[in-house]
């Protein structure tokens, strides 16, 4: 079902070729409330599955994640008996928890700002998560650079504030790993939120395990694994270029610099790729099509208030970055590949 037609909105629109404010009307489109509905019930059904094979091997000390397993074993093993679903409600909650609260953070600072946005669209997929994530869609101008500042930095501080608890109790229900892992497992990497965190617990008394070294010694709870995936997201969202949280950030700080910082981000994930993940690659092509930020007004300049907030989504992100999230480098795909064509 879908609302009647909203009336036009009026919108004071800068045009950068004349260097001058018009005034423009903005049909806003129907919300497709079903379509939202159904991509949130297929992405809590996916994470469910996700979720409770997790939590089945947890609780059986199975390596939580492998390459070597059949790609839909989550969700044949989870849907041959719908109970199972039941074990999936801490990880799934977690995660879409997280999540929720970084869309909701946009969304509320659109309807504050007076910008019309739609509702968040949240993407299942057959992924080792169960989901792509989500997003919405800003269909309006914004107004000043304070608004897209705003808008742009909610999502991350929301989502982080989220993670935080969750990353907590994640960390307090995982366990030393006490079997060999299987054949290639997935090794996440953690983020400095995750040392300071087990840090802090064990300077508290709170976990026997004491400060560790990496996540590879600690079997992970799916909770945790939900807060690591939500940091993961929150650091992917605040990189510093094109139509990311960040190059938002960046552009209602400087405009003028936008377009070179988003230069040198995607100048920093080609080493990285070669040397950490091979995903930024990825991640610098988005940059890459996403470059051209969308015309805000230059003037007025960010309130300095807002800046010191910027400091503080700096600081999430280093954080909640990690170079290696997941082991598997360029470098090491291309080496591979050169030793199979060579012993063929």
């Amino acid at each position: 079902m879908s609302e009647s037609l909203p009336p036009p909105l009026e919108y004071q629109v800068y045009d950068p070729d004349r260097n001058e404010i018009r005034v423009e009307l903005v049909q806003p489109s129907r919300r497709p409330y079903w379509l939202h509905a159904l991509l949130f019930f297929l992405t809590v059904v996916s994470t469910l599955c996700i979720g409770a094979h997790l939590q089945n091997n947890f609780m059986t000390n199975v390596t939580m994640m492998s390459m070597d397993r059949p790609f839909f074993e989550p969700w044949t093993w989870a849907l041959a008996d719908w109970r199972r679903l039941i074990l999936g409600i801490p990880f799934s909650l977690s995660l879409l928890g997280i999540l929720t609260a970084h869309e909701l953070g946009h969304y509320i600072l659109c309807v504050r700002r007076g910008v019309f946005a739609s509702w968040p669209y949240f993407i299942p997929a057959p992924t080792l998560i169960g989901t792509f994530g989500a997003f919405i869609r800003i269909k309006s101008p914004i107004h000043t650079r304070d608004d897209l500042f705003d808008i742009g930095i909610a999502g991350p501080i929301a989502g982080f504030i989220v993670a935080i608890p969750v990353l907590i109790l994640g960390l307090l229900a995982s366990r030393p790993m006490t079997s060999v892992p299987g054949d290639n497992p997935i090794i996440l990497g953690p983020p400095l939120a995750f040392h300071l965190t087990q840090w802090l617990l064990a300077a508290l008394g709170g976990h026997s395990t004491g400060a560790l070294p990496d996540l590879s010694a600690l079997t992970l709870h799916p909770v945790a694994i939900a807060a690591w995936v939500g940091m993961f997201a929150t650091s992917l969202n605040l990189l510093p270029g094109g139509q990311l949280d960040g190059g938002h950030i960046i552009f209602a700080l400087n405009p003028r610099a936008h377009a070179a910082v988003s230069r040198v981000a995607i100048l920093a994930l080609i080493p990285l790729a070669w040397f950490g993940w091979v995903g930024w690659i990825i991640w610098a092509i988005v940059i890459r099509l996403t470059g051209r930020h969308p015309d805000v007004p230059i003037s007025p300049a960010l309130s300095g208030k807002r800046r010191l907030v910027a400091v503080f989504g700096l600081l999430i992100f280093v954080l909640t970055f990690t170079w290696v999230p997941i082991q598997g480098s360029l470098k090491e795909i291309v080496t591979q590949g050169i030793d199979f064509f060579l012993k063929k």
